[in-house]
């Protein structure tokens, strides 16, 4: 019941409507029924006035009411999924006989009129859910919906673009809320590359641009899968720089998701096709992914890769890059039990992160000094470069950060014998990894093996077990008022 009051945004005719319905159907029935309403709510009391028997007609009614201009607007209005700015209404609703210099005016007519809501925050507008069905129906009617969608689906691809690299620096947080307010136009542009002219192309920019918003907010699974979607759409197959780009994206979500087979085949051809364009920036980053993916099977080719990747980096003055490619180097000598050798490109890759202000780059570097520290047995300044790193992980959003923080967390309290720490900690890890599908990488199932067997050891299994189970019902400010106090 709660459902139906909610997609009937609380009106009282299509109420009142439903309420008809409940002598011939279940409430379950009426709610699956509701993607169908104008036909639905049809009825009710026969001594009403006609526009009051069938929400169509009391929509109809109030639409017919408007100026020309009001109406147009209204239904290119039905475009937008989970609400627009007026920025987004003046680039995509104004063509034809609308002008950009009237879509304000005509907004706020709508506004008075009820049929355009202003959310509370001042800023975004939004249709009641029967008012976008109504407004679909006559903008499918009005021979505007193919422009209207290809308008849509620019501006938001445009938006994503430019929070792209934003996300890369001091600004991140900031720029991945903005995206998370416009994921449902996001999703609904990536829809529309099936059914507008730039689609092809179009699709495979936009996963491109968004592949690192998904990977920080947990959305890894999401956003393969929609980037697969892309490159599998006709005309998407076209071997230039945005096929390039989106198989890259394909094979980092894959490498974060443990996918390691697809991640590697999905960067060869990206690799492929960054050198037969002669794209060196691409190239680097495919080489650096790759040596990310083959580093545990084949450290020899991981290291070729890198290599190589260093020498362009260095040659296009490329910062973050070199700081990729360091740090890669780092985790292979780590592996290898090269100490002193990690420790030097971690510090160096900091340095690099700190001088460009990157939060993820920032957050990750000092977990990875962090690690080499309780490698080799010692807690000095652990907790607080892991501390600093969580703070800047949360600042930012990023919760894939924020997730590894606290797993490398998991050695820290096992050096300290806080074994049931450790066992919480532990468990609040797995819970998320398995909620979003984020894969440990193979070096950090190096770490965890030695901390898993002493903490199930000290403990014993039963009282393991308790600890792990009850840090996985911790929330996440649960843990992280823990962590909080622990490291500070």
């Amino acid at each position: 019941m709660a459902e139906i009051c909610h997609r009937l945004d609380g009106i009282p005719l299509a109420l009142e409507l439903a309420a008809a319905r409940v002598r011939a159907l279940s409430v379950e029935n009426i709610a699956v029924r509701l993607s169908n309403r104008f036909h639905l709510l049809t009825g009710g009391d026969r001594t009403a006035l006609p526009r009051q028997q069938t929400l169509r007609a009391s929509i109809d009614w109030s639409y017919d009411l408007l100026t020309t201009p009001e109406r147009t607007l209204l239904r290119r209005f039905a475009i937008f999924s989970g609400g627009w700015t007026l920025e987004a209404a003046e680039a995509v609703a104004a063509f034809g006989d609308v002008d950009e210099s009237d879509v304000l005016d005509l907004l706020t007519r709508l506004v008075e009129k009820s049929l355009v809501v202003l959310q509370s925050d001042g800023e975004r507008y939004r249709l009641l859910e029967s008012v976008k069905q109504y407004g679909q129906e006559r903008l499918g009617e009005s021979g505007e919906e193919d422009e209207a969608r290809e308008r849509h689906l620019a501006f938001y691809l445009a938006l994503a673009e430019k929070a792209e690299p934003e996300l890369l620096g001091a600004e991140a947080g900031a720029s991945l809320a903005r995206l998370d307010v416009e994921q449902p136009n996001l999703l609904s542009a990536h829809a529309s590359c099936d059914r507008t002219e730039s689609g092809a192309t179009a699709g495979l920019r936009l996963v491109f641009a968004l592949r690192n918003s998904w990977a920080d907010r947990g959305l890894s699974g999401l956003g393969h899968r929609l980037t697969l979607e892309a490159l599998a759409r006709p005309g998407a197959g076209e071997r230039g720089i945005a096929r390039c780009r989106a198989l890259a994206a394909a094979g980092m979500l894959e490498y974060f998701m443990g996918r390691y087979r697809e991640a590697e085949e999905h960067m060869q051809e990206s690799l492929a096709i960054a050198r037969e364009i002669g794209d060196k920036e691409r190239v680097g980053a495919a080489l650096t992914l790759l040596g990310h993916v083959v580093l545990m099977q084949d450290p020899a080719a991981a290291r070729d890769y890198y290599e190589e990747a260093l020498a362009l980096g260095r040659e296009l003055g490329d910062k973050r890059r070199l700081a990729n490619v360091l740090n890669g180097l780092a985790v292979l000598y780590q592996s290898q039990g090269d100490l002193d050798r990690a420790q030097a490109l971690y510090e160096e890759t900091l340095a690099i992160d700190r001088e460009r202000r990157e939060p993820e780059g920032l957050a990750l570097d000092l977990v990875n000094i962090a690690t080499v520290s309780i490698q080799r047995g010692s807690a000095d300044r652990v907790p607080e470069m892991l501390l600093e790193a969580l703070e800047i992980a949360d600042k930012a959003g990023f919760k894939r950060s924020v997730l590894i923080v606290l797993f490398h967390s998991i050695a820290l309290a096992t050096l300290l014998g806080e074994w049931e720490r450790a066992a919480r900690l532990y468990g609040w890890t797995e819970a998320q990894r398995e909620e979003t599908g984020l894969h440990r990488e193979p070096t950090d199932e190096l770490l965890l093996a030695p901390s898993l067997a002493q903490m199930q050891e000290a403990l014993g299994m039963p009282a393991f077990h308790a600890a792990e189970v009850a840090g996985r019902s911790l929330s996440y400010d649960e843990i992280m008022a823990e962590a909080r106090k622990w490291l500070a």
